[in-house]
């Protein structure tokens, strides 16, 4: 081989007089072919100039598969424009190797069961590239089928995967088959990135062509499994359909000699599990780009083992399924199909299967099957979906299947994965649900006009009730208000602004009364809050209760205050809004507690006996206690309160769009959250929903 030569074929510049000895290669994919340095000589195997149009006939591909695509994309190579190579050729790990002869030799043997038989077909993941080398080995069936001496080789020298045997004598029709390359990545659209070797098991004793792809692979062992169980009694050719269907059993796929095309439960799901139906084809009469269900099968079942890693990774797990299917038929380890059926759910949410068909079809080889459907039957029938249809068109489901790592117990599981399906009415396919669908899937119709509910799987996000077209929405900007960092509004304060910050106490004992104390975690919060106040002159104002003075002392000590100077305003305590507070006490204890009452009641006006009207008694908190107080204030004060006066003042300073609705979401104010209260130098007020703490609100 001369240095051109692995130019042609692989690695190092050309030089020299001897770029003219190679034989000139016209092909439209040289930017992905894999490089390969000084293939050797003595591989045995040898190819002359092959046509590949009249294997793309007979295997229904179109005429037009022998033109250029003329598509050019930075994704998507262009292998396909009906590349012949011609000359004599030995190939090695993918690669072809000019020969300087063809070597013939006589063959000894003269008792042949077949002569001079001219063998074509397909070697298919996507499509392998010339170089594939495809191997023939004659089975000894006085030696229960093992492989005898003699076999057969040859090169694939065109780009669609077409092989041809020009004269072969058979001594035995039964064969098995090694095709060893670089092949079409259906999930890239360019060449894989290192070989694939795939195998078959073919009786010629009534055939000339076969084709070699995944479903060959995965099907030889069962074949040759049941032709032992047979006693070799039975020719490889007769228990091909059954091996066949055994497989795409195992897959949930039951075509069967009825020619039916249905996605069905798994025949190999259990261990014992009886096929009642043999397929009327063979894995070998099978291609991808056929017309009929069998090939949208092998698209399906080959793109699931490609979405299990690399090639090597595929292969393997490909292998292991195979020997599981050899013993009885069935594919029956229900962890391996759970770890699949994840990997083909994500390809599926993701987009994967769409990107595929874009790929397959750049090649312009033929109409790509429609093999989306036995991928999605799959994961859905593994993870225990029901089929989606026209009944349970908008059912959203959860992972039920206890061995996928999306699995929870129940839909609204809080601290699990958070993907939701749903089944969609205008495809009828199972697919990823969007946030809204999720999140509001069983809430029903909204008890008003611009009612917030918290989301059912993203329990931190809100939606909004919309009365007139009476579903539910995701909010406009500003439409709900989140809890802004105390630290991050101290920073909006201009120079000659005033802000009062208004937050409940921290986290207190059980005792609810005037002298209850904070607890020891109530104090460092108290501690941490006050760290974000560190450089500022703060003025500080409590309630009449010791949590709340407690808070305040924590909090001064946060900022570097070795000696607390606190007013107490009485108006802080939490009735301001209450009008009577007997009626108030009788509502608490028939109707779900005081955080039920106060919330519904600042939020939907509801108990008016018991509480001021909320407008005009929020105008009135910040006419008469807060304004007044400003003129005290240098830049910075830190009041607080309780949240039986935070929470309905918090709804009138946002208008409603902080989601402090208990009665409805079960959300209440934290500790030490309220709201700043910011004076501008003109004396006008604006108001901010703050947190002192990681949230501003809890669920109870």
């Amino acid at each position: 081989m001369t240095s051109c030569d692995s130019v042609r074929y692989g690695s190092i510049p050309c030089e020299g007089d001897d770029c003219e000895t190679v034989s000139a290669i016209e092909s439209s994919d040289s930017e992905g072919k894999p490089s390969k340095e000084n293939p050797p000589k003595d591989n045995k195997s040898s190819s002359s100039s092959v046509s590949s149009s009249s294997h793309r006939e007979h295997h229904h591909r179109t005429s037009s598969s022998s033109k250029e695509t003329g598509k050019d994309t930075s994704e998507v190579q262009k292998p396909f424009n009906d590349t012949t190579i011609t000359g004599t050729f030995t190939c090695h790990d993918g690669v072809l190797v000019p020969a300087e002869s063809a070597v013939e030799t006589e063959d000894e043997v003269t008792d042949f069961r077949r002569a001079g038989v001219a063998i074509s077909g397909f070697v298919e993941k996507g499509p392998f590239r010339y170089g594939t080398s495809v191997k023939i080995v004659e089975l000894d069936s006085m030696k229960r089928l093992a492989d005898s001496e003699r076999s057969h080789e040859t090169c694939i020298v065109t780009s669609n995967g077409s092989f041809n045997f020009a004269n072969v004598n058979l001594v035995s029709p039964y064969v098995r088959v090694e095709a060893n390359g670089f092949y079409m990545d259906e999930f890239t659209g360019a060449y894989s990135q290192s070989l694939l070797k795939l195998r078959a098991v073919v009786d010629l004793s009534k055939r000339d062509s076969f084709n070699v792809n995944m479903l060959t692979h995965m099907a030889a062992p069962r074949v040759m499994k049941l032709v032992e169980d047979s006693g070799n009694n039975q020719p490889i050719g007769s228990q091909s359909g059954r091996a066949l269907t055994d497989v795409l059993s195992s897959f949930g796929i039951s075509l069967g000699s009825s020619g039916g095309g249905g996605y069905g439960g798994f025949g190999g799901w259990n261990r014992g599990g009886q096929t009642s139906t043999t397929s009327s084809k063979s894995a070998e009469n099978i291609s991808l780009f056929g017309s009929d269900d069998y090939s949208a099968a092998l698209l399906a079942v080959s793109v699931m083992m490609q979405s299990y890693g690399s090639s090597s990774e595929m292969l393997r797990f490909a292998d292991f399924i195979a020997d599981d299917i050899r013993g009885d038929g069935n594919w029956g380890d229900n962890s391996s199909k759970a770890k699949l059926a994840d990997k083909v759910m994500m390809l599926d949410a993701e987009g994967g299967l769409e990107k595929i068909r874009q790929n397959m079809e750049s090649w312009n080889l033929g109409k790509v099957p429609d093999f989306e459907k036995y991928v999605r039957g799959f994961w859905t029938k593994t993870h225990n979906f029901e089929t989606c249809g026209t009944m349970n068109a908008g059912q959203v489901k959860h992972v039920g299947n206890s061995q996928s790592q999306y699995f929870v117990s129940y839909y609204e599981q809080p601290d699990g994965p958070k993907i939701r399906f749903i089944c969609d009415r205008t495809t009828k396919n199972w697919r990823v649900a969007t946030d809204l669908e999720k999140d509001t899937y069983g809430l029903g119709a909204g008890d008003y006009d611009g009612q917030i509910k918290s989301g059912k799987i993203n329990q931190d996000k809100s939606y909004i009730y919309d009365q007139g077209k009476r579903t539910w929405r995701v909010p406009e900007p500003g439409e709900i208000l989140e809890f802004e960092d105390v630290a991050d509004v101290l920073k909006t304060v201009a120079v000659g602004e005033k802000v009062i910050f208004i937050l409940r106490h921290a986290e207190r004992s059980d005792d609810t009364g005037k002298t209850g104390h904070l607890t020891s975690n109530g104090k460092k919060q108290s501690q941490s809050v006050g760290e974000k106040f560190k450089g500022e002159e703060i003025s500080f104002a409590n309630s009449t209760y010791t949590r709340s003075y407690e808070t305040c002392e924590n909090v001064a000590t946060g900022a570097g205050y070795t000696q607390l100077v606190s007013d107490t305003i009485a108006d802080l305590d939490g009735a301001w809004f209450v009008k009577n507070e007997s009626k108030l006490e009788d509502y608490k204890n028939s109707d779900g507690g005081g955080w039920v009452v106060t919330s519904a009641y600042a939020y939907k006006g509801s108990y008016s006996d018991a509480f001021y009207p909320l407008k005009s008694r929020g105008e009135e908190f910040i006419t008469e206690v807060v304004k007044p107080r400003f003129e005290s204030v240098g830049k910075v004060a830190v009041w607080i309160s309780h949240d039986m006066l935070v929470v309905p003042l918090a709804a009138y300073c946002t208008e409603g769009k902080v989601n402090l609705r208990y009665f409805d979401t079960k959300q209440w104010i934290n500790y030490l959250a309220g709201v700043a209260i910011i004076m501008g130098v003109d004396g006008t007020l604006r108001y901010v929903p703050v947190k002192g703490l990681s949230s501003g609100t809890m669920t109870m």
